[in-house]
């Protein structure tokens, strides 16, 4: 019998899209099909020369069709016939009038259609507990003919790369994903994660089953592979993937709806939560958007976290599940290591005689502007330290004495060098902002288009913003305002703007700040804090300065300036002759431009230096570890 080629299988053979086929078609630049609604091969054949003869052509296609498909999740799709493929399926989905769980259906029949797994005219049965699965989900959905054909030219081979979950996450638009805060796991963070095949394994937030395809062998165990997860579509990809991966339509994998976080006793676990697992492994929702009542839930039934932020309980309840001697992995953001609202869930982990390891991930995830790490806890393996893996490779060892304080700050960029040196500088003594200083936020106009102009004039006044603040000065304003607190959505009161105050970005990688004395006025980005306790000119000596800015890229790795980290650094007991000395410093370089601001900078990076015991050759690193990040 002569094959029947589709046009999808001519789309894919090209790397295009269907719409370009059906374009092509509509100008006559290629024939109308010739077959039963499909191509002879040798019509085929004869397309594909012509237009592989025009490489202009289909380069301007390729192009095209990037820029289209910026939003499509490729998870560890990596081949460009494959990436074209899920484009198609995307495309032909989009004009089905099918929802999301009838989508993802039609697609699950044709990859198990297509390795044999159910046959070709398939109709609802119970022969097995594939069938079983793809009946009742059947059973659930209206509009069946078009479900089981949409798909039927399609031929999509097994190659467990997840293209059914890269096709869930595809067709969702983007802000489902950032209220579920579901971002799938590229393989290649979980190359080095090794299961032996007779453990047990949990995935308590599995999704679509991406870290068990990318982490299990073959021969594994199935009935030792548990899945968990509250998306009951992502748990039918869960195990239409093992299915496909382990070659069995009886599986024996246990693959269930069940909630980590949002339990009503979570200290009291159910039958299934009784058990303990030899390795637990996870990607937890962060970042995700709760509710009112969800976020009090958490702070009711977690009291002793004190956090409203979902991995932290997540984390929690995992530990209790973890056998003796078993390993847990958690991807986390980075803020889990030194933001004050998770300092309980640190303050828990450290108090374990576990083994903790940490993997630096820096941007892993694609769509996530957080950076990201791999918490690894072995269970009761004690040891001193913590171990540490930088995005370069280089492994090295932070001394749990270096989590210091009340937040339990875990400090994971500092190498030995850099705890020497910190060690030495927090040695001395110091204080700080915390109960000496008031913090306020600036303004949320909640409209910014409607209370912001660019020109001044009448009652109009200067208002700064987050990249109008450098160091020591403003920016020439370019925004403006006529202030009335009634009408904005969120403002600090009055008095806080119309007095002498700190002003610092917000967003920043490093300190940036000013001291204002013409109550300017600040919108959300620039953030304010007036200290009564210590002079305000040597604050922001301090804090400009290189000293500063490594302490605080080595203690806090972030990317916000938070009320917390302002809080927390130290403020050396100078004499009042070395604060008369700043304020000279501070007014010096105020009345100068910028072009002398460094100069001077380097006098009062001399008196910092001198008061911490910080040697020549130790500032010249801090430079040397400052200006390899850009200045903010």
């Amino acid at each position: 019998m002569t094959r029947i080629l589709r046009k999808p299988a001519l789309a894919g053979r090209l790397g295009i899209s269907l719409a370009t086929v059906n374009n092509w078609i509509k100008t006559g630049e290629i024939p109308l099909p010739d077959r039963g609604g499909g191509y002879s091969g040798e019509t085929f054949r004869y397309i594909v020369n012509k237009i592989e003869a025009d490489q202009s052509k289909l380069s301007s296609r390729a192009n095209r069709r990037l820029a289209e498909t910026k939003y499509i999740s490729y998870l560890n799709i990596k081949t460009k016939e494959r990436k074209t493929l899920l484009n198609n399926l995307i495309e032909l989905y989009e004009n089905s009038g099918l929802d999301i769980s009838e989508g993802v259906l039609a697609l699950a029949l044709a990859q198990l259609r297509s390795n044999g797994f159910i046959a070709a005219d398939w109709r609802p049965n119970s022969s097995s507990k594939t069938d079983i699965l793809l009946s009742s989900w059947l059973a659930k959905t209206k509009n069946h003919k078009t479900i089981q054909n949409l798909f039927i030219d399609f031929d999509i081979l097994c190659e467990n790369d997840d293209i059914l979950g890269a096709f869930y996450q595809s067709i969702q638009n983007i802000a489902q994903k950032s209220n579920a805060g579901s971002y799938y796991t590229p393989f290649t963070l979980l190359s080095n994660i090794k299961i032996p095949r007779n453990k047990t394994i949990l995935d308590p937030c599995c999704g679509s089953g991406g870290i068990l395809l990318g982490i299990l062998s073959k021969d594994h165990e199935q009935e030792k592979v548990y899945a968990r997860d509250i998306d009951e579509i992502a748990l039918r990809i869960c195990t239409v993937n093992l299915t496909l991966f382990f070659n069995n339509k009886n599986l024996l994998c246990h693959i269930t709806k069940e909630d980590l976080v949002f339990e009503k006793h979570p200290d009291l676990f159910s039958a299934s939560r009784q058990q303990v697992f030899d390795y637990i492994i996870t990607n937890p929702p962060w970042g995700s958007k709760l509710s009112r009542t969800r976020k009090e839930f958490l702070l009711n039934q977690y009291p002793q976290l004190e956090t409203t932020e979902i991995f932290s309980p997540a984390l929690y309840n995992a530990c209790k599940m973890l056998a003796m001697s078993g390993n847990l992995y958690f991807f986390l953001p980075h803020a889990f290591l030194n933001v004050a609202s998770h300092r309980k869930i640190r303050e828990y982990i450290l108090g374990m005689p576990d083994v903790i390891s940490i993997k630096l991930l820096g941007n892993a995830f694609k769509g996530v502007l957080s950076e990201s790490i791999l918490l690894h806890i072995e269970a009761h393996q004690n040891t001193a330290g913590i171990l540490v893996e930088d995005t370069q490779g280089s492994i090295y060892q932070l001394r749990r004495g270096a989590v210091t304080g009340d937040d339990y700050i875990i400090p994971a960029t500092i190498q030995n060098a850099d705890d020497e040196l910190l060690s030495k500088i927090y040695s001395a003594q110091y204080q700080t902002l915390a109960q000496n200083a008031i913090f306020a936020l600036g303004i949320v106009t909640g409209n910014n288009n409607k209370y912001i102009v660019n020109t001044q004039e009448g009652n109009l006044e200067p208002v700064y913003r987050g990249k109008d603040i450098q160091k020591y000065i403003f920016s020439k304003p370019e925004c403006f305002i006529d202030f009335k607190s009634e009408l904005y959505q969120q403002t600090a009161p009055l008095e806080y703007y119309r007095q002498k105050k700190i002003v610092y970005r917000f967003i920043c990688d490093r300190l940036i700040c000013l001291y204002d004395t013409n109550n300017s006025l600040l919108l959300n980005s620039a953030n304010v804090f007036i200290s009564n306790a210590y002079p305000m000119e040597t604050i922001v000596c301090l804090f400009n300065s290189v000293i500063y800015a490594y302490i605080f890229q080595k203690k806090y790795h972030s990317r916000k300036v938070l009320k917390s980290h302002l809080q927390s650094l130290p403020l050396p007991l100078f004499s009042d002759d070395i604060h008369r000395a700043f304020s000279d410093f501070y007014h010096e370089i105020a009345a100068h431009s910028a072009q002398n601001i460094r100069e001077i900078q380097k006098e009062t990076d001399n008196l910092i230096c001198k008061y911490f015991l910080i040697s020549i050759k130790e500032y010249y690193y801090i430079q040397g570890v400052v200006n390899g990040k850009a200045d903010g």
